[in-house]
């Protein structure tokens, strides 16, 4: 799951994730991605850090409240460089973070890090599984 609030960045990373052969869900807002996981957990979020209504950090601590969706991992997607006071406050629920803007390579070494292959689809049933939404409220 891609959750950004920028159309053309979702664009991008459904294109590139194609690429590399992986399945996303594209979400518009924070608020939206936590109510489409609660239906599909993803077995990846790439969380964009600046976003409304909610950020990134807001959204962090809504899904960790959660004890059936905390062991979703995160990666964090931002323009802004991410302070080592903000990543200390949230080494425990990242995986990492990737800088935009992010080349192909760049992506599919992130994600071949945090994401084994056969995990690499989201889960859900055989007939959504091809088809990327972007969903916005």
């Amino acid at each position: 799951m891609v959750v950004d609030d920028d159309l053309p960045t979702l664009e991008v990373m459904e294109l590139l994730l194609k690429k590399i052969d992986r399945e996303p869900l594209l979400v518009h807002n924070g608020w939206d991605a936590l109510r489409a996981i609660k239906k599909e957990k993803p077995a990846l979020i790439i969380l964009d850090v600046m976003m409304s209504p909610i950020d990134g950090w807001q959204f962090l601590e809504e899904l960790k409240r959660s004890e059936e969706l905390r062991d979703i991992p995160v990666l964090l997607f931002t323009a802004k460089h991410v302070w080592p006071e903000e990543y200390s406050r949230y080494a425990n629920d990242i995986v990492g973070v990737l800088e935009k803007p992010i080349s192909l390579a760049e992506l599919k070494t992130a994600l071949e890090r945090v994401l084994p292959r056969d995990a690499s689809s989201r889960t859900g049933n055989d007939s959504t599984r091809h088809t990327p939404q972007i969903r916005s409220g």
